[in-house]
């Protein structure tokens, strides 16, 4: 596959990153998703590639490494802020175990009684 091996190293890069999330796709079953990224998937490769072919290899790598950047400094700014412990504190919250309601207790020593239409 000649146009693969002409690819600079960022349109490459970024050419096996949607190709593992198209893969994903269909192997979820997500087809229309999967058309999606491979035709928007095959714009972006090309533009990267004919940044690199002007001259303006840095320009894609700026476009391909910004993401993981931003992210990568949001992640750190919210672990500086403790921001993860008041997350845990209300999804603890949230998730806790609710309190026995005082029917349910009364009912927990012994048998539930039937109810009026059933057969005994």
């Amino acid at each position: 596959m000649r146009f693969i091996e002409d690819l600079c190293p960022p349109a490459f890069l970024f050419l096996l990153y949607v190709g593992v999330h198209i893969a994903l796709d269909l192997s979820l079953g997500l087809y229309w998703m999967a058309g999606i990224k491979l035709a928007t998937g095959a714009i972006q490769v090309f533009l990267l590639n004919a940044f690199c072919k002007v001259d303006l290899g840095v320009v894609s790598w700026v476009i391909i490494a910004a993401p993981f950047l931003i992210m990568a400094l949001g992640t750190s700014i919210a672990l500086g802020l403790q921001m993860d412990k008041g997350l845990t504190a209300l999804a603890t919250e949230h998730f806790s175990s609710p309190k026995k309601d005082s029917k349910i207790e009364s009912l927990e020593g012994g048998e539930a009684p039937l109810p009026s239409n059933s057969i005994q």
